[in-house]
């Protein structure tokens, strides 16, 4: 017994000793490849049918033994799935490391996995009854690219057919236990309105104000939040695939760290109370954590691509290709682009493929504001963005400098560039950085702050600088306040409290150190400086525009509106009548339509309007005189003729318009097509993008 023990042991090792031999590539090899001289003893994956998935059935055993498992080909119909649990997890490093044991018919075959899978494995196996799970790693032979891309495309119907999705951390460490029992418990206080991004107590009158004061990190001991930390430090928060894993869990889904477990929902809870409350002291990067989880977990409703895309930009992913297959499944399928995981094509060729696709299916130019210029170009032309980098800013949200408009645009295949039709509103004159920093330090902004602002005096004159205050400080947030929502939104800070802390900057001696107190009377504009400042600059155009742009911004740069375009955009003259793409902007007095219309009438104000019916703010008017709120735009004239507008038969959506003589219908106003704004004397140009 004790011989045949020892021999077992010494199998496994000379098998791991050639796995250990090798790393891991990024695109996946077979441990076949891996274990040379061994075939075997190897598992040889056989071909999935069109409809088929393979789902893991793991043999019951106590902790520690050796884990044995069948693999299995069943039917994914989601109108009637098989029962499974899926895993979610992360890869870890990829050297496969450990060895499973698949029973087959013609006997026990060995199948080389990670040290993650392999930990998860253990814990989640049950002592006397079988499980049965699906598991990317080894329910996709990753070998096969084919096979690869067929089964991450069905990977939505995977998770949602899912009888429940186990979201799988990693052992107990750095009291980890302690940490999820006080997630627990701050959920349990708190009920979170996602629509309106507020929370409040879970019942009236049996909570806490503590568990609510959102001046103040949550009531727990020190230990207790090194031990939150820890968690949100975990490298299944960083993992991008996990963004559709958790979120098409129709089912439901369990955090499992150790022998800790949480729901899901109660996980997410917890975590918008965390985003809304100042962090513990002394502990490196928890606000970026406490971010990243939040964005997690914010339930995926109403989603663009370019949303999901910004969103997740800082989840990490070993295939850049990922980047866009990752995450299609968590947009409606007719806003999916037709795209489809293909990975012949490399990282430039999708990303193409999604701006082109978005171009011409969608009539829309919103993901060129995803575009950053940064260095070499490499093979990827300027007007398509570079999803593999992370942006540098953080995305100018609710604009709508082109209202309602569809993008103009062709794109010439061989010459490679993009013609976009918009209008020149204006040419950079003079440019000053804001904040090149990433790290939150309230007297750095402020010192930023009181540099900008001088600069800002001199440049314009004391005259023109005093007489522009409330412009110059809505120009610096990109007019982020609750006075531009319907009802005050409670997540931005309001304009009137912030200019005054702003004033109280501005007029003080720049010579002087602040001391702590005014820094923390001052703290609302110092974050919202931070947030939309950092790695940006502050640029004046020949007309005396004011604007936040991209830091790479420089003088003679051009300031243009694109129809279809949500955003102004900064481009770069290259000669020959061609542009580089430098970034979005913020344009003071031009982010509601004024390049195409004209400024608002008198009292009326463009605001986001929240809808109870559909849980989300939507654009709309505002007459403050009359008390009076529509979705129509004041400016525009009544409809051509042979045209109507009637509601979109889904209460998301917004207005369609249809031409009854050509029997068309679109999402997008006539009266913002090129030919409606030449007949009102809007001069629109057509730019060469390279």
């Amino acid at each position: 017994m004790v011989g045949n023990h020892i021999g077992r042991k010494r199998g496994i090792g000379n098998l791991l000793h050639h796995i250990k031999s090798l790393r891991r590539r990024p695109t996946p090899i077979s441990a076949t490849q891996r274990v040379e001289g061994l075939s075997s003893s190897i598992y040889t994956y056989l071909p999935l049918d069109a409809e088929d998935i393979r789902i893991l059935t793991v043999a019951p055993g106590p902790f520690g033994s050796n884990i044995y498992i069948r693999l299995s080909h069943v039917k994914l119909d989601v109108n009637d799935p098989p029962s499974y649990e899926a895993l979610s997890y992360t890869w870890g490093s990829y050297d496969l490391s450990n060895v499973i044991f698949v029973d087959k018919d013609d006997g026990r075959k060995a199948l080389a996995v990670t040290e993650n899978l392999y930990s998860a494995l253990q814990h989640l196996r049950n002592i006397t009854s079988s499980r049965t799970l699906w598991v990317d790693a080894t329910c996709i032979n990753q070998s096969d690219e084919e096979e690869r891309s067929q089964q991450v495309a069905r990977m939505a119907d995977i998770y949602k057919s899912a009888a429940k999705v186990l979201i799988w951390i990693g052992p107990a460490a750095d009291n980890s236990a302690l940490a999820i029992k006080a997630l627990e418990t701050l959920a349990s206080k708190i009920h979170v309105d996602w629509g309106r991004n507020t929370t409040s107590a879970a019942s009236e009158g049996d909570v806490e104000s503590e568990w609510l004061d959102h001046s103040e990190p949550p009531p727990f001991e020190y230990q207790t939040s090194i031990s939150i930390g820890r968690i949100l430090d975990r490298s299944w928060f960083s993992r991008l695939w996990v963004w559709q894993e958790v979120s098409l869990a129709h089912n439901g889904a369990i955090v499992i760290c150790g022998d800790s477990t949480m729901s899901w929902q109660e996980f997410g809870k917890a975590m918008a109370s965390l985003h809304q409350r100042p962090c513990w002291d002394g502990i490196p990067g928890l606000r970026e954590n406490i971010n990243s989880a939040y964005q997690l977990c914010i339930p995926k409703r109403f989603l663009t691509l370019q949303i999901i895309l910004e969103d997740s930009q800082h989840a990490k992913c070993s295939d850049q290709r990922d980047r866009i297959y990752g995450v299609l499944s968590l947009i409606e399928e007719s806003r999916r682009l037709g795209m489809k995981p293909d990975y012949t094509k490399t990282t430039a060729q999708v990303f193409q493929d999604v701006m082109l696709s978005n171009i011409f299916r969608e009539r829309d130019l919103n993901l060129l504001t995803c575009c950053e210029l940064q260095g070499e170009r490499d093979e990827i032309p300027s007007w398509v963005p570079n999803w593999s980098i992370p942006r540098r800013c953080l995305r100018i949200k609710g604009t709508y400098a082109c209202l309602n408009s569809a993008a103009h645009a062709t794109y010439n295949v061989r010459d490679g560039y993009l013609s976009v039709i918009g209008l020149h509103v204006g040419k950079v004159r003079k440019v000053q950085q804001i904040l090149t920093i990433d790290s939150w330090s309230l007297r750095t902004i402020h010192a930023a702050l009181q540099r900008v602002t001088s600069w800002l005096r001199d440049e314009l004159g004391s005259d023109a600088y005093n007489g522009q205050v409330d412009a110059i400080w809505r120009t610096l947030c990109c007019n982020k306040f609750s006075d531009l929502y319907e009802p005050l939104s409670q997540v931005h800070p309001q304009f009137q409290e912030t200019l005054d802390q702003f004033r109280s900057i501005i007029l003080t001696d720049p010579t002087e150190k602040p001391d702590d107190s005014f820094l923390n009377y001052c703290h609302l504009i110092l974050g919202q400086l931070y947030n939309y400042g950092r790695n940006r600059s502050i640029i004046i155009t020949g007309q005396g525009q004011l604007s936040i742009a991209p830091q790479a911004s420089r003088t003679g740069d051009c300031v243009v509106v694109f129809l279809g375009c949500r955003s102004p955009m900064i481009l770069r003259p290259t000669g020959n009548s061609e542009y580089l793409v430098v970034g979005e902007a913020y344009v003071y007095g031009l982010m509601t339509g004024e390049a195409f219309l004209g400024p608002l009438p008198s009292n009326w104000q463009f605001v986001h309007r929240y809808k109870e019916n559909t849980g989300r703010y939507w654009k709309a008017f505002i007459d403050r005189g009359r008390n009076k709120c529509q979705r129509e735009d004041p400016r525009l004239r009544p409809l051509p003729e042979g045209w109507v507008e009637h509601e979109h038969p889904e209460q998301h959506l917004r207005a369609l318009y249809r031409d009854m003589e050509q029997d068309y219908t679109t999402r997008y106003d006539p009266r913002m097509l090129p030919s409606a704004l030449r007949a009102r004397n809007v001069e629109l140009t057509e730019f060469k993008l390279v």
